[in-house]
C-alpha cells in the first residue's frame, strides 16, 4: 500500500496515487475492503506530507536562513501545518482500525512522517572531519563574523582546544526553523574549519561526539558520535554550542593541557 519515495518527483507521485486510488475501486465490497477504501485518502495525505517534508529546502530563501523572517517564517508555518496533518491522518487510521492493532505498512508509513518531520524541524549543515584529525582554536572572531550577518539560528563547534579525529563531526549549523543557512555563513564555518573539514552536508540533527575513557589502558579509547537528543552516554562532549537562536553561547577558552591523544576509532551509535 505504499511505494519508495526515493528520486520520485511530484508528478511521478501523483500518478502513483491516482493508480492507487483507482485499484482501491476493485477492493472486495467487505468489511475489510471497506475499511481500506476508506483508508485511502489518509494514506494519500500521509505520503504527501512525507514527500512534502522533504522537499522543503526549496522553500524560497527570502532571509537565507540568516535573520528570523523569510524562509524561516514560510518554513515554520510549513512544519505547523505538516504536524496538524500528521496527526489528522494518522487519528483517521486508528479510528479505522480501532480496538486492532494496525497494519504494519501504517505504522511505518506514519513512522516515516513523523521522522520526516522531525528531519525538517530540527536538521541543518554538518561538517565531518575529512583530514587527518582537527584541533580548532576559540570561535571569538567567527562567532563576531556570524553574528554581524544577522544569522539567527545555531551553531555547533569544537570545544576548542581538543582533537577531533577523522570521520568525526566538526559543526554543525542550522537557521530558523531548520532551515539552510546563508551562504556567507557556510562560507564562515568552512574558513573556520580549514582544509581539515569536507563540505557540509543536510543532517537529521546535531549529533555530539563523546570522548570515552578506559584509565585501566590510561587514557582515551575511543571518540562515540550519537544524536544529540539521545541518552546521554559516559564520556566527554567534543563539541559546544557557540550559538542558540542567534545568540552567542560563552564559549570555554582552550585547556593549557589536554595531553597527547594518539589515532582513536569513531563509532557512530543510535543513528
Amino acid at each position: 500500500m505504499t511505494t519508495d519515495r526515493t528520486d520520485l518527483t511530484w508528478p511521478a507521485l501523483l500518478a502513483h496515487w491516482t493508480a492507487f486510488a483507482q485499484a482501491s475501486l476493485a477492493l472486495p465490497k467487505t468489511a475489510e475492503g471497506d475499511r481500506w477504501r476508506a483508508a485511502v485518502p489518509a494514506i494519500i495525505g500521509l505520503q504527501a506530507v512525507t514527500f512534502a517534508l522533504a522537499d522543503l529546502d526549496r522553500l524560497r530563501k527570502d532571509g537565507g536562513g540568516g535573520g528570523g523572517g523569510g524562509e524561516g517564517g514560510e518554513r515554520a508555518l510549513a512544519i505547523d501545518r505538516a504536524e496538524m496533518l500528521i496527526r489528522k491522518h494518522s487519528g483517521q487510521l486508528h479510528e479505522l482500525w480501532a480496538g486492532e492493532p494496525l497494519h504494519p505498512e501504517l505504522v511505518k508509513m506514519i513512522d516515516d512522517a513523523r521522522t520526516a518531520l522531525a528531519a525538517a524541524a530540527e536538521g541543518g549543515l554538518e561538517w565531518r572531519i575529512t583530514g587527518a584529525r582537527l584541533v580548532a582554536e576559540h570561535p571569538a572572531d567567527l562567532l563576531a563574523a556570524v553574528l554581524a550577518s544577522g544569522f539567527a539560528g545555531d551553531l555547533l563547534l569544537p570545544a576548542p582546544g581538543f582533537v577531533l579525529m577523522r570521520g568525526s563531526p566538526a559543526a554543525f549549523c542550522r537557521g530558523p526553523a531548520g532551515s539552510a543557512p546563508a551562504p556567507e555563513v557556510i562560507d564562515l564555518v568552512s574558513r573556520f574549519l580549514g582544509e581539515a573539514a569536507g563540505e557540509p552536508s543536510r543532517a537529521a540533527g546535531p549529533r555530539q561526539v563523546y570522548r570515552q575513557f578506559d584509565f585501566a589502558k590510561g587514557g582515551p579509547v575511543r571518540d562515540v558520535v550519537m544524536p544529540m537528543n539521545a541518552t546521554l552516554p559516559a564520556g566527554q562532549p567534543l563539541l559546544v554550542w557557540a550559538m542558540q537562536r542567534g545568540e552567542m553561547m560563552p564559549v570555554p577558552l582552550p585547556p593549557r593541557r589536554t595531553g597527547e591523544v594518539g589515532d582513536l576509532p569513531v563509532v557512530f551509535e543510535g543513528q
